[in-house]
C-alpha cells in the first residue's frame, strides 16, 4: 500500500514533478530510426513525459526534437517546412536548427538582432543501432551522461527486433506487471498440461505451471535491482528466474533454452495516463532467424511456445491505422472498446485468460486498473516483494534528487546496463546470487538459460 502522496509522486512525470525530473536525468528512447526515414522529410509529433514535441531529420541526417509550439506566436511546428538544415514555421517563416537556434527570421528587418535573443526549447538527440534517444535533463554537453550500454542497442541490427505499443494507463502499473513473476503462472498459462511439448522453452513453463507461489529475493545493484523468483523443480533442485530491473523503467526478462533470444521492455511514460511499451528481443551472438522474426511479427495461436518473442510483441496486423496524432502508429486494434477480443470459449477450454497474445493479456489487466490505480486500496502479499522494493527505489530516487540533489541510480554508470537476465536450474543449497553473477554479464560469448 502507498499513501496518496507517494502514489502520485511516482506516477506523475511531467516537468517539475519529482519523478519526472528524475527520469529527465537519463537518456530516454523516443523513436525508432525508421520513424524518421529521410532527410528533410515530414516532421513527426512526439509526446513523452507529458510534453508535446516535434521531431525531424535535417538535411544532414541529424535529428532535432523541439517544443511543438513556435516561440513566436505558438503555431505548431508540425506543419513546418523541413529544408536546408532547419525546420521553418509556416506561420511567419521563423526557422530553427536541431539545437533550437533561430537561423532565419524573415519577417524582421535584416538589421534586427531579435533572433539572437530567442531560442526554441530543444532537446539533444543521439542515434544508435536504429533507436533515437533524447536527453531531456538540464546538464550541459560536457556533463551529460553517456547512453546506457544495453546489449540490445549495441548488437548489429540483424540480431535485434523492436516493437512498440501504446498502453492507456500509468507507467507504474504497466512496469509492475513486467516484474511480477507469479502472474505468469495464471494470466499467461494454459489449462491443459499435456499441451507442453518438452522443448527447452516449455520446460521452464512447466516449472511455473507446477509451482504457482514462487519465493522472491531481491538484490540492489548499480543499475537498479535484480530479482530472483524461486520455484520447485526436480527433487533436490530449484528453478530460478532472474529478472533485471534497470532504472528508471527498463526490464530484462528471463528466457528459456541455451540458444534462446533475450527479451526485455522499456516502459516509457507518454504522460501520467499512458505508456509507450517498447518490446525488444535480441540474440547476443547470432542473427535472429526468419522463424523467430515471423513468430514476433505474425501472431498464430498454433505457434505459441515456439520462440521467445512469440506473443510479447504486438503483431503487425494488430495495429490500428496511423494518423498524424502523436503515437497513433502504435495503438492496438485490441482494446478496451472491444474487450481485447477475448475468446470466452478459449477461456473455458484452453487459455486461462482467453485473451490473445501475451502483450494483450498484460495490457488488458493493467488498463482495467484505471488510468492511475489508487494503491491505498491494494493488499500486497509475499509474491509482491519485487514490486514493494522497486517502489522504494523509485521513491528514494525521486525524493533524493528533489530534496538533496542526489543523482539518480545508474545515471553515471551506463556500463552496468550491459547485463542479461537468466533462468537456472540449481541445487537447493546453491547461492543464486553468485550463480547469477557468473552468467548475467553481457560480455560473455554464450547465452545461459535453462
Amino acid at each position: 500500500m502507498l499513501s496518496k502522496e507517494d502514489n502520485m509522486l511516482i506516477a506523475q512525470v511531467g516537468p517539475g514533478t519529482a519523478m519526472g525530473e528524475a527520469m529527465r536525468s537519463y537518456w530516454i528512447p523516443i523513436l525508432l530510426s525508421y520513424e524518421l526515414p529521410e532527410n528533410d522529410g515530414r516532421a513527426l509529433r512526439v509526446r513523452v513525459l507529458g510534453e508535446n514535441l516535434i521531431a525531424f531529420r535535417d538535411s544532414e541526417g541529424k535529428v532535432g526534437l523541439l517544443d511543438e509550439h513556435c516561440p513566436h506566436r505558438g503555431a505548431s511546428l508540425y506543419f513546418g517546412r523541413n529544408e536546408e538544415c532547419g525546420l521553418r514555421c509556416v506561420y511567419h517563416g521563423w526557422k530553427f536548427n536541431v539545437s533550437g537556434t533561430i537561423v532565419d527570421m524573415p519577417n524582421e528587418p535584416p538589421t534586427s538582432t531579435f533572433k539572437n535573443r530567442i531560442k526554441a526549447n530543444a532537446y539533444p538527440c543521439a542515434e544508435r543501432n536504429g533507436v533515437i534517444w533524447a536527453y531531456m535533463g538540464n546538464k550541459s554537453d560536457e556533463n551529460r551522461p553517456d547512453l546506457p550500454d544495453f546489449e540490445w542497442n549495441l548488437v548489429p541490427e540483424s540480431r535485434c527486433y523492436i516493437s512498440k505499443r501504446v498502453e492507456d494507463c500509468n507507467w507504474v502499473q504497466a512496469y509492475e506487471g513486467g516484474i511480477d513473476s507469479s502472474h505468469v503462472s495464471f494470466l499467461h498459462s494454459r489449462l491443459n498440461p499435456t499441451d507442453f511439448t518438452g522443448s527447452p522453452r516449455e520446460k521452464g513453463m512447466k516449472y511455473m505451471a507446477g509451482d504457482k507461489f514462487p519465493h522472491y529475493e531481491t538484490i540492489e545493484t548499480p543499475y537498479g535491482m535484480m530479482v530472483g523468483a524461486r520455484r520447485s523443480a526436480e527433487p533436490g533442485y530449484h528453478y530460478w528466474r532472474i529478472t533485471q530491473c534497470l532504472m528508471p523503467f527498463y526490464t530484462i526478462l528471463p528466457s528459456y533454452g541455451t540458444d534462446s533470444p533475450v527479451s526485455g521492455h522499456a516502459w516509457v511514460p507518454i504522460d501520467d495516463y499512458s505508456t509507450m511499451v517498447w518490446t525488444i528481443t535480441w540474440h547476443p551472438i547470432r542473427d535472429l532467424t526468419q522463424d523467430e522474426l515471423d513468430d514476433m511479427k505474425y501472431w498464430s495461436p498454433d505457434r505459441v511456445g515456439t520462440s521467445e518473442g512469440n506473443g510479447r510483441h504486438l503483431p503487425l496486423n494488430m495495429y490500428m491505422e496511423e494518423t498524424s496524432i502523436a503515437n497513433s502508429r502504435w495503438r492496438s486494434k485490441l482494446n478496451l472498446a472491444n474487450d481485447y477480443l477475448i475468446d470466452w470459449n478459449a477461456q473455458a477450454t484452453k487459455s486461462f485468460s482467453g485473451i490473445p497474445t501475451i502483450a494483450m493479456q498484460d495490457q488488458a489487466v493493467q488498463e482495467s486498473m484505471g488510468p492511475i490505480f489508487d494503491r491505498r486500496k491494494e493488499h500486497l502479499g509475499t509474491a509482491d516483494l519485487a514490486i514493494i522494493r522497486m517502489r522504494h527505489l523509485w521513491l528514494n530516487t525521486a525524493k533524493g534528487l528533489q530534496e538533496r540533489g542526489v543523482e539518480p541510480v545508474g545515471v553515471s554508470a551506463p556500463a552496468t546496463y550491459h547485463i542479461r537476465s537468466a533462468s537456472m536450474r540449481l541445487p537447493e543449497d546453491a547461492d543464486w546470487v553468485r550463480e547469477a553473477e557468473l552468467v548475467t554479464s553481457a560480455d560473455q560469448s554464450k547465452v545461459h538459460f535453462v
